[in-house]
């Protein structure tokens, strides 16, 4: 693997934490918002520490998503953190009838669609066609990670999706931002926001989906699946996430910058 260009994974991790400092000085308005979702969901301001470590890990996600084309399996392998009962569930549904998982703005979807890759699972994803090229680069690089980029207003979008279910290829899809204003009404929160979740394709249906965490504590990645796709909720180290079937809401809020 080219390894020639790239910043070490050690000295990103020290820049992302050397910046987020003066960086959680700053008045920006992607922290803005997100202490305002913060805020409406729990009732409390975040305190100055967590605008910091929102920003330290903003900073390290964006430093590995433009390295992660260059690392070796042995490094992906080392960073990641999940259990084998959890990557025995994706493998499980993968093998029939096919797996959707709904992926929330929560810790890195480059790192989780490189691992997948290293294990031998093919992802697929969908993005919005970003001008000026950007589409193109983002699409590029994930493909250097392993992943199939389509974009989202590819005719026959979800007969293309169909084909990738039924051949065991890993179909993820954006599940807590609802880009139509068609979405579900989340619960609890004011402003209310909608989540983009929309009834499943009749082509889908017994497909289980799954909702995928992949959080980062320090500079490890700790991945977890959902178990049973009929349960209401996933608990993860004391945390519980809406465990959404192709069409329930999902009511988490998202934090700009963190997916």
């Amino acid at each position: 693997m080219d390894r020639r260009g790239r910043l070490p994974r050690r000295a990103g991790d020290l820049i992302a934490r050397a910046l987020s400092w003066p960086l959680a000085l700053l008045p920006l308005p992607g922290v803005r918002a997100w202490q305002g979702s913060v805020e409406a969901a729990t009732g409390e301001r975040p305190r100055p520490g967590t605008r910091r470590l929102l920003l330290e890990n903003w900073l390290r996600n964006t430093l590995w998503s433009l390295s992660l084309a260059h690392w070796t399996d042995d490094e992906i392998l080392a960073v990641a953190s999940i259990t084998d009962e959890e990557v025995d569930r994706l493998r499980e549904s993968l093998a029939g009838p096919g797996l959707v998982l709904a992926l929330p703005h929560m810790g890195s979807w480059d790192f989780a669609g490189a691992w997948c890759a290293t294990v031998g699972i093919k992802v697929v994803s969908v993005a919005e066609r970003l001008p000026d090229g950007l589409y193109e680069r983002f699409r590029d690089a994930r493909a250097g990670m392993g992943m199939d980029i389509h974009p989202v207003d590819l005719p026959g979008l979800l007969g293309v999706l169909t084909d990738d279910v039924r051949a065991g290829r890993l179909v993820c899809l954006l599940s807590d931002r609802d880009l139509s204003s068609r979405g579900w009404a989340s619960r609890g929160l004011a402003p209310t926001p909608r989540s983009g979740c929309r009834p499943a394709p009749r082509s889908w249906r017994g497909v289980p989906a799954r909702t995928c965490a992949w959080p980062r504590p320090g500079s490890r990645a700790d991945g977890s699946a959902s178990g049973s796709p009929n349960a209401s909720t996933v608990t993860r180290r004391g945390n519980s996430w809406p465990a959404p079937s192709p069409c329930s809401p999902i009511t988490s809020p998202r934090p700009p910058g963190a997916g």
